[in-house]
């Protein structure tokens, strides 16, 4: 039982040493504007490139963030993924591809980072 106990409290402590972690690096980062453009209208389905203009106030290079497209009752429709190198101090365009069913494309307002 102790050892269950133990192991629970770990999880528990590295859990929010974790989220502790992500947080700060959240705040490293600051998301200047995000666009989209279509860049092929199939009959069901675009392909959308995804840009963030990013500032990288943290001492590393590398930055992933969380972008979601938004409608209008706030719901998440879809979530992309950009990653790449930023210098410390420096800003960058991150850029990434995602591909939509039209009828949620058509249901989208915004798009924001994720945090």
């Amino acid at each position: 039982m102790k050892i269950k106990i133990r192991g629970v409290l770990i999880l528990f402590l590295f859990t929010g040493l974790m989220m502790a972690m992500t947080a700060a690096a959240a705040d490293d980062i600051k998301i200047l504007k995000i666009d989209t453009l279509i860049m092929e209208k199939g009959s069901e389905t675009y392909s959308l490139t995804v840009k963030a203009f990013v500032t990288n106030n943290s001492e590393t290079e590398g930055v992933a963030i969380d972008v979601v497209a938004v409608d209008k009752n706030g719901f998440e429709l879809q979530n992309a993924t950009l990653t790449g190198s930023v210098e410390p101090g420096k800003t960058r365009v991150l850029i990434g591809v995602v591909k939509i069913p039209k009828d949620v494309y058509n249901e989208i307002v915004k798009w924001e980072w994720k945090q």
